[in-house]
């Protein structure tokens, strides 16, 4: 679990971990609660929510981005409405105000049923969670995405969670990396021991290295694959926490 007691504390734990946050937004429909969400967002944040045309979409995103936004206040004395955001040119976001925020970096996704953030301490990072039960043409997806390697994993007794395992794993890192999925090739893949869910990257066109990567897989509950990805050349420790911003 993740020490919550005070800010020094959250941001002295940051220097060694990754603090993985996460919540159930069906789980949320108090009225008073929704209606401060709203008010923490910015006017770019509020434009894009009322965009949504399906309620599920809209309750997904409030909740997903005021989780963010409470996360991010709890390692810094800042409230949850001040932080300012921008995003590079696939859209990953970053932060630009406060300059009294000392080197957070975050990610945040949200897939059917569950929001979760990622935060650490100068250190790139991505998170990326999947609902397993969400209808899709799996085997077609994953020729066309998956480098001949991960293919070569799929079992076909457990054919949609590992291909979520792959999936969400690619995911996490394009996010680390800022590309999207534009940056997913077949010239990377990913080897996943079921066993402990650790993972390691493989770059085809050039050597096996240390570039730092350290990937995990999660299963808040049975219905969800959770992936992240960070780089560090120093361990890092993975802690979750369930939070109702």
């Amino acid at each position: 679990m993740i020490d919550s007691h005070t800010n020094t504390n959250l941001l002295d734990g940051l220097k060694t971990e990754a603090h993985v946050w996460y919540c159930f937004p069906e789980s949320i429909q108090d009225e008073a609660r929704l209606s401060e969400y709203r008010s923490v967002l910015s006017a770019q944040e509020t434009e894009r929510y009322h965009r949504f045309n399906f309620e599920k979409d809209k309750h997904s995103y409030l909740v997903s981005h005021a989780l963010l936004r409470h996360v991010l206040s709890r390692y810094v004395d800042v409230q949850a409405s001040q932080f300012q955001f921008t995003s590079n040119e696939h859209g990953k976001p970053e932060l630009v105000l406060p300059s009294e925020v000392p080197g957070i970096n975050f990610n945040l996704t949200h897939t059917d049923g569950l929001c979760a953030c990622i935060a650490t301490l100068d250190k790139t990072c991505g998170i990326d969670a999947e609902n397993i039960h969400r209808k899709s043409k799996l085997n077609a997806v994953a020729r066309r995405m998956f480098a001949d390697e991960e293919l070569a994993q799929l079992d076909n007794e457990n054919v949609q969670q590992n291909f979520y395992y792959f999936w969400t794993l690619r995911e996490a890192y394009v996010k680390a990396l800022g590309t999207g999925l534009a940056g997913s090739t077949k010239d990377f893949y990913f080897d996943v021991n079921t066993a402990d869910l650790s993972a390691v990257i493989y770059q085809k066109n050039k050597p096996q290295g240390d570039d730092g990567w350290q990937f995990r897989l999660y299963q808040p509950t049975q219905d969800y694959v959770l992936s992240v990805a960070i780089q560090s050349h120093a361990p890092v420790q993975i802690r979750l926490a369930e939070l109702v911003p």
